[in-house]
């Protein structure tokens, strides 16, 4: 192994190593896991589609598209944006979030505050109004709807 092979081993391992599983926005702020254990944030990380995450909770699409981060919303070592626990409508599907973990949504839930979601991606709020989630609209354990942008929707 010649002394450039070994450079780059050297650094696929440490980059490999130093790689985040997730980062997560938390009470406020934003988090990093990694073999389990969760740790402020203190670097901007750039994920393995291109996306770069910020200490600020900001999000910077490889695309150049803009997002900020709201509590629960988790970005995973892809780059994928998601809700930590929660509900994501996905390729027109209505997902559920729990620990991280995604599926299909198999029954309409009650949220906290009282907003019901719907298996088909509709929301009836606790006043009765009706909301349609679409692609990338996602709601957080408490029932708060964040827009595709990473906006809160009252």
């Amino acid at each position: 192994m010649n002394k450039y092979s070994l450079a780059l081993v050297t650094l696929m391992f440490y980059a490999t190593a130093t790689m985040a599983q997730e980062v997560m926005m938390k009470d406020g702020k934003m988090m990093s896991t990694k073999d389990g254990k969760s740790m402020s944030m203190d670097k901007d990380m750039t994920m393995s589609n291109g996306n770069k995450v910020m200490t600020n909770g900001m999000v910077m699409m490889k695309d150049g598209k803009k997002m900020k981060m709201q509590n629960d919303m988790m970005v995973d070592a892809n780059g994928d944006i998601m809700m930590h626990d929660g509900m994501m409508m996905k390729d027109g599907k209505m997902m559920m979030m729990k620990n991280g973990q995604s599926m299909p949504l198999d029954k309409d839930m009650m949220m906290t505050n009282g907003n019901k979601v719907m298996m088909d991606g509709s929301v009836i709020t606790k006043d009765g109004k009706k909301i349609k989630m679409h692609n990338g609209m996602m709601m957080n354990s408490d029932g708060m709807m964040i827009d595709e942008k990473g906006m809160m929707m009252k």
